[in-house]
């Protein structure tokens, strides 16, 4: 009975957009692991939800209108699995994996082009010599990039192979590259460390005349993120940085970028001066969090380690709510683009409704 009022609730809920957290949201739908999904990427379509769950190499596709899986998980044992990403096909996910000491080191971190529908690799793309911490799919097209630890951002697209083009990160910076593209998929940024750990290059690219270099050459300095951090009042755990970030993106609009640095700590950025707005940071210091945009564009949701989503008014920095339910640390985090939805998971994935 407990099951069919939860798919009941799903469905005649799912339809609402506006993520008003005074009245909301709730757990609908829980969807158990083996072990902590590490990984979540919703569907443009908003129907189809894809986790990963690093520890066992396990994909699981989960229906976000019923909040059950569509099919047993799939075991993605040789290349492992620690980054999932859509497409635009709901049946096929591009896959980054751990690596395989079996291969040579230019095949060793490749990426698959899986088809969930009769678990089958469509594509394989190779060229990073380490591994892969970010995938970008274009909205506009088949192209997607990746950020690797081999300090290399590449293009590719899903129907060919070969890599489209690759940028090696020069000598005076310093880390692993961020790669990712805009909602419009017309643009789309490149981050690097400054040498000294002094701050942050942000380079824009128009996707269709990315050789021509960048359009627009930004920089956020670390005595930019100090001043704003004076400002607002923000304070971090003694012996704690806040210059080590880890991955962006861009809101809807793409007038705002939100940077993930550690120890649990959000930044959002102008996305067009890269002067920094807001900085959001959890009560407590947290040693894993995920981070995202709402799709309204009007609230930055973390999920931190102590198995609390905070949720945050970007205009004002307000906590608006904290949301409880978690057994464990929060691993992973999603925002339905299509529907007023939350995804996060620990051990297991919840589905949150308004």
């Amino acid at each position: 009975h407990q099951s069919k009022h939860v798919t009941a609730t799903l469905q005649t809920r799912y339809n609402c957009m506006r993520m008003d957290f005074a009245n909301g949201p709730r757990i609908a739908a829980v969807i158990p692991h083996q072990k902590p999904a590490t990984g979540l990427c919703y569907h443009n379509d908003g129907v189809h939800l894809f986790a990963s769950c690093e520890d066992d190499s396990r994909l699981y596709m989960i229906n976000a209108q019923t909040g059950k899986c569509d099919s047993p998980a799939i075991r993605c044992e040789r290349d492992g699995i620690r980054l999932v990403s859509s497409t635009h096909h709901d049946q096929c996910v591009l896959l980054a994996g751990k690596g395989s000491t079996d291969l040579p080191i230019s095949q060793r971190h490749s990426l698959n082009y899986m088809s969930v529908y009769d678990n089958k690799v469509l594509r394989k793309f190779r060229g990073h010599s380490d591994l892969v911490t970010k995938i970008s799919l274009s909205p506009a097209d088949d192209t997607f990039l990746t950020s690797s630890k081999d300090r290399t951002v590449r293009l590719w697209n899903v129907q060919q192979a070969g890599c489209l083009g690759k940028m090696d990160l020069p000598k005076q910076t310093e880390g692993t590259p961020c790669s990712v593209f805009d909602s419009t998929g017309l643009v789309f940024a490149i981050m690097a460390g400054m040498a000294g750990g002094e701050g942050y290059h942000l380079h824009l690219y128009d996707a269709r005349n990315y050789s021509g270099g960048a359009f627009s050459e930004l920089k956020v300095t670390k005595a930019d993120i100090e001043k704003a951090m004076a400002t607002q009042r923000v304070s971090i755990p003694s012996g704690s940085s806040i210059m080590n970030w880890r991955t962006m993106q861009f809101n809807a609009s793409g007038s705002r970028i939100l940077v993930e640095s550690d120890p649990g700590i959000a930044i959002v950025l102008d996305g067009y001066e890269s002067t920094v707005q807001r900085i959001f940071h959890t009560p407590k210091p947290t040693q894993q969090s995920s981070t995202v945009f709402t799709p309204d564009d009007k609230s930055v949701i973390m999920g931190a380690d102590d198995g609390k989503l905070y949720c945050w008014d970007v205009e004002n920095g307000a906590l608006l709510k904290t949301l409880e339910g978690h057994r464990g640390p929060i691993g992973a985090l999603a925002c339905n683009p299509k529907y007023a939805q939350i995804a996060s998971s620990c051990s297991d994935t919840c589905l949150w409704l308004w």
